[in-house]
């Protein structure tokens, strides 16, 4: 499947979120990564349902939501009202995964299942009719700057097996040229971009953006 990139806004400056929506349109990149965070599935708070809403109305570029909290009935009842294009939630969050997916395709969203770094991806057997796309954490979820957890690599094949061909395998989690390649070897095809490729100072870097490009083999913008 060919590469595309999703550029992390939690990394921009968040004063500035219309200005770090522009910067990203103007990098080429695929899709917006909006992680919100609420404190309790992990430490850190980050977007509110009002910022999602107003980000995913106003962006040139696919607004994809990776919710990391803990109460999903109420977080995709708000997300969901959102002119987001993707969402994905925690299978650690929830016994029942294929009731939220699906609620998220009835909404004309495409449904997608994260894991933490350490989950097996075994789950999936079972439920990979209702999955769109599976975003694996390479970093323990909650804060950017981590160290990319090699161990979270290998798995992504198995991944691969499980959901077929055709279906998007984004990484996310210190996410560089090295550690991209070694995810794309085992079948991942989405990144998602922090600091350690995108982003300087809180804005896109575009010369650091298409030097990651060039090293996995997408054309520079």
């Amino acid at each position: 499947m060919d590469a595309k990139v999703a550029l992390s806004i939690m990394c921009a400056d968040p004063l500035n979120l219309g200005e770090a929506l522009d910067e990203i349109r103007l990098s080429g990149a695929h899709y917006v990564h909006a992680d919100v965070m609420d404190g309790t599935f992990v430490n850190n708070i980050t977007l509110g349902f009002d910022q999602i809403g107003r980000m995913a109305e106003t962006s040139a570029v696919p607004v994809e939501v990776h919710l990391m909290v803990g109460n999903l009935d109420v977080a995709l009842n708000e997300v969901l009202l959102t002119a987001c294009t993707h969402v994905s939630f925690h299978i650690e969050a929830t016994s029942q995964p294929v009731k939220y997916l699906t609620q998220i395709r009835q909404a004309g969203k495409r449904a997608g299942i994260a894991m933490n770094p350490h989950a097996s991806p075994e789950f999936l057997a079972n439920i990979a009719p209702y999955v769109d796309y599976v975003l694996v954490m390479t970093v323990e979820p909650g804060f950017a700057g981590q160290k990319f957890l090699e161990g979270s690599a290998p798995k992504i094949g198995r991944i691969r097996e499980l959901i077929g061909p055709d279906k998007d395998i984004v990484v996310d989690g210190n996410i560089g040229s090295d550690t991209a390649s070694l995810c794309r070897s085992y079948g991942a095809n989405v990144f998602v971009l922090g600091t350690t490729a995108a982003y300087s100072d809180k804005h896109v870097d575009m010369d650091k953006l298409n030097r990651f490009r060039q090293a996995i083999g997408l054309k520079p913008d």
